[in-house]
């Protein structure tokens, strides 16, 4: 399997991050907060709105040079290749508990706990360095335009993850990451079947 190494980093990576989560740090931040019709209201608003951003994207930003270099994504190259889904998919999830507990528990609980920030300054730090911890589709795929959109996205998408995680705790960061994540790489993997498929009428 492809990037058995990334996978096994990762892994060791979530695990170090979780040990912390063992000695209560940060604790207030772990658990759902709030659960009112209001607030559920609010996390399906914010996931639509990510979500029609990104199918926007996606429908004026990737022409099929694009969609070709995207494809090398490991979840893209799962879903079209039909191999390894399961394995994947874990590790995808995996990844996306390794990137709310940098980016949004530790990050913010940082900012906000230890030196005291307003929850704006904290959001907005972890949100910019979300965003260029996606400098890294560079080395991979080397395009501008799909630089540009892998560093505006995640701001975006760091800025309500991290109002979310604040409002609803990490398991609700969490599942909004993966909800919209997923759904992204989806839409893409269903463009690019659906533009091989008209080619080839």
């Amino acid at each position: 399997m492809r990037n058995i190494k990334k996978y096994i980093i990762i892994c060791i990576t979530t695990l170090s991050l979780s040990i912390p989560l063992f000695f209560r740090l940060f604790i207030e931040y772990l658990l759902i907060k709030l659960f009112t019709l209001t607030s559920v209201f609010i996390f399906l608003l914010g996931i639509s709105v990510l979500l029609l951003i990104g199918v926007i994207i996606e429908i004026f930003a990737y022409d099929r040079q694009h969609l070709e270099l995207i494809k090398k994504h490991d979840v893209i190259d799962a879903l079209l290749n039909k191999k390894n889904r399961g394995l994947v998919l874990f590790f995808f999830s995996i990844t996306m508990l390794m990137e709310e507990l940098i980016f949004r528990y530790y990050s913010i609980g940082i900012l906000n706990s230890l030196l005291d920030l307003d929850y704006i300054t904290s959001i907005l730090i972890s949100s910019i360095a979300f965003s260029l911890y996606h400098i890294h589709i560079w080395f991979s795929i080397k395009n501008l335009r799909l630089l540009m959109i892998n560093l505006i996205y995640p701001f975006l998408m760091g800025l309500f993850l991290g109002y979310i995680f604040l409002s609803y705790g990490y398991f609700s960061s969490f599942i909004a990451h993966f909800i919209i994540a997923f759904f992204m790489h989806y839409n893409i993997y269903r463009r690019y079947t659906n533009n091989k498929f008209k080619n080839k009428i």
